[in-house]
């Protein structure tokens, strides 16, 4: 399969779990001329109005969201990130969702304050607001959680900026799928917006786009984004940060274990926990049942293979699963009683009960449906293990309790998102990923005072 990016001649073939995918590569001096191209129409993308753009988005979810034109693009996606199809249908039904008339409208007046403020100037107190676009917007996309290109393209239009997306080298299919599904709808979607790729190891090639654009926004691990960061602050660009981050679960109090470790396990299998909002550990009361919890937990892991399978394409996922499992059994066993595992006999899933919280390399492991569960008796416990080894990449925190006074701890601490169990993946239109609103940050809020 060919995959024809906006620009660039080179042609390099990649191999994902059998599918082999051909791809259209840029050079340098390809990606310069195309940032070139798309800035010669930012004057006319500002005369867009912010409705058409609505519609235009409205109109590719419901694309997305009819099962048979979507079917093709989940089983591509499927190959590429090692997730079955039915759960890339699920996640994929989820996001597009976001997209929906209603939800963007909702989104831009919570993140905006007014639904018209990017097309008019708003009165206020003081004389009239209005939000006008940065310019260009690099999208750097690294990883293979596909979500993020919907987000990061759909708010780059909103923003009236135009936009160049360098998609990732894990996952090179779905910006470019959803590009087209755009240009389907709307011919001249390719005048403000065009995705690439290109050989990240070219010498300056990120140093000579980063200089040249207004704004970025990178979603990528820990490497990458400070590499991103440096060039950003060298050329005294403004970036919108997204990456290298953990999010767990407390439960406090539990009335109905089983609804709640139900709800838990939809959080643990979406994206594999490979998404920044896919938790890695349980923190459970003490004074709830315990060994009943973590057999419930895997009972429901069990239950959802059925639902949403675990796929295997290649045989070192499993063995790894397996070898990580045996691994921390052993680490956190060294005391009588001190570890229990609850897992399937295969890698479907591991559900692992221990006295001894994991540590960063223990979390690490914790992807393809594996997860620690950690009691606690108070919860300054979780607060001192939260701020001694994970404060510096929090995001979501999955809560069954009742008690502000530790949410407020947590969230000043770092933890953007606060929600029940079964929740951590479902963002309500107008919170904020990351602690941030992308669409706020990718304008810029100008004021009338005369």
């Amino acid at each position: 399969m060919k995959i024809n990016y906006e620009c660039g001649s080179e042609v390099v073939s990649k191999n994902f779990n059998g599918l082999k995918l051909e791809l259209n590569m840029s050079k340098k001096q390809d990606v310069l001329k195309e940032i070139e191209r798309l800035n010669k129409n930012r004057t006319m993308i500002h005369e867009t109005d912010t409705e058409s753009t609505i519609d235009l988005l409205d109109k590719c979810a419901k694309k997305w969201l009819d099962r048979e034109y979507s079917r093709r693009s989940a089983e591509i996606l499927s190959k590429i990130t090692n997730q079955s199809v039915q759960l890339i249908e699920y996640e994929m039904q989820n996001n597009m969702r976001m997209l929906l008339k209603e939800n963007i409208e909702k989104t831009i007046e919570e993140e905006l304050g007014d639904l018209n403020i990017m097309d008019k100037w708003i009165k206020t107190s003081y004389g009239y607001a209005h939000r006008q676009p940065r310019g260009l917007i690099f999208h750097n996309i690294s990883g293979n959680a596909f979500v993020v290109v919907i987000m990061s393209i759909a708010m780059g239009l909103l923003s009236k900026s135009v936009n160049l997306v360098k998609v990732s080298g894990d996952e090179p299919y779905f910006s470019y799928a959803f590009y087209k599904s755009l240009c389907e709808i709307d011919s001249t979607v390719k005048d403000r917006l065009s995705i690439v790729y290109f050989d990240s190891k070219e010498e300056n090639i990120y140093e000579n786009i980063v200089s040249k654009s207004d704004c970025v926004i990178h979603w990528g691990g820990e490497r990458s984004s400070e590499i991103m960061a440096n060039l950003c602050s060298k050329y005294n660009k403004h970036i919108i940060m997204h990456g290298a981050k953990i999010s767990f679960e407390v439960i406090d109090r539990a009335e109905d274990i089983l609804k709640c470790t139900n709800a838990i396990a939809k959080d643990i299998v979406c994206w594999e926990q490979k998404a920044c909002l896919s938790p890695r550990i349980v923190f459970v009361n003490e004074n709830i049942n315990l060994e009943e919890f973590s057999q419930k937990l895997s009972d429901n892991l069990r239950e959802m293979t059925n639902t949403v399978p675990k796929l295997y394409l290649n045989a070192w996922n499993s063995i790894k699963t397996i070898q990580d499992r045996q691994y921390c059994m052993i680490k956190h066993s060294l005391r009588e009683d001190n570890a229990k595992l609850y897992s399937s006999y295969n890698a479907d899933y591991t559900v692992i009960l221990t006295k001894d919280m994991p540590d960063k390399e223990d979390i690490n492991r914790c992807f393809y449906r594996f997860v620690f569960v950690c009691p606690y008796s108070n919860d300054n416990e979780v607060y001192k293990y939260v701020k001694e080894n994970i404060a510096d990449y929090l995001q979501t925190m999955g809560y069954s309790g009742d008690n502000q006074e530790f949410i407020e701890k947590m969230t000043l601490l770092g933890v953007s998102a606060v929600t029940r169990p079964g929740y951590m993946t479902l963002h309500y239109p107008g919170t904020s990923h990351d602690g941030i609103h992308n669409l706020y940050d990718m304008t810029l809020l100008v004021s009338r005072q005369v």
